[in-house]
């Protein structure tokens, strides 16, 4: 018997069209709401589901690219003390969020590294907006006195 599946059941994802013996489709994945079975009507609605996916899809990654241009634009300025050679302090992942708050550019969960910056000059840093769609935002550290 061959399902499609409308939940996420062990390894096998959502949307995904699967064999399985009669009893365990009917008795157990169709039942616990797992599965549907496959007729001409659920390849229609999973058709239309997938199709819906991936405008959702081109739709984040499109966002996504508007976002990247719009940071790789910027050129944040951090200060930090330091006194001769040793530096006081560092730059976070969470000071670089909040200073990009600050241009309207509010970021994903987890889209920055938990690096730490802790040196004079310009860093590159790397911002995940999307699986697809990768960012580098430039810091400037400079030395106050």
């Amino acid at each position: 018997m061959k399902v499609i599946l409308i939940k996420n059941y062990e390894k096998h994802k959502i949307n995904e069209i699967i064999e399985v013996a009669d009893g365990f489709g009917k008795n157990f994945l169709i039942k616990n709401g797992y599965a549907q079975p496959v007729n001409k009507q659920t390849l229609l609605n999973l058709e239309r589901v997938k199709d819906k996916i991936a405008e959702n899809l081109a739709d984040e990654i499109a966002k996504a690219n508007i976002v990247k241009e719009n940071i790789e634009k910027l050129l944040l300025q951090f200060e930090l003390k330091a006194n001769g050679n040793i530096v006081h302090g560092s730059i976070t992942h969470k000071a670089i969020a909040k200073e990009l708050l600050k241009y309207n550019i509010k970021l994903p969960k987890n889209a920055l590294s938990n690096e730490v910056y802790n040196t004079f000059g310009i860093h590159d840093v790397k911002i995940k907006l999307h699986p697809q769609v990768m960012a580098v935002l430039k810091i400037k550290i400079i030395e106050t006195i």
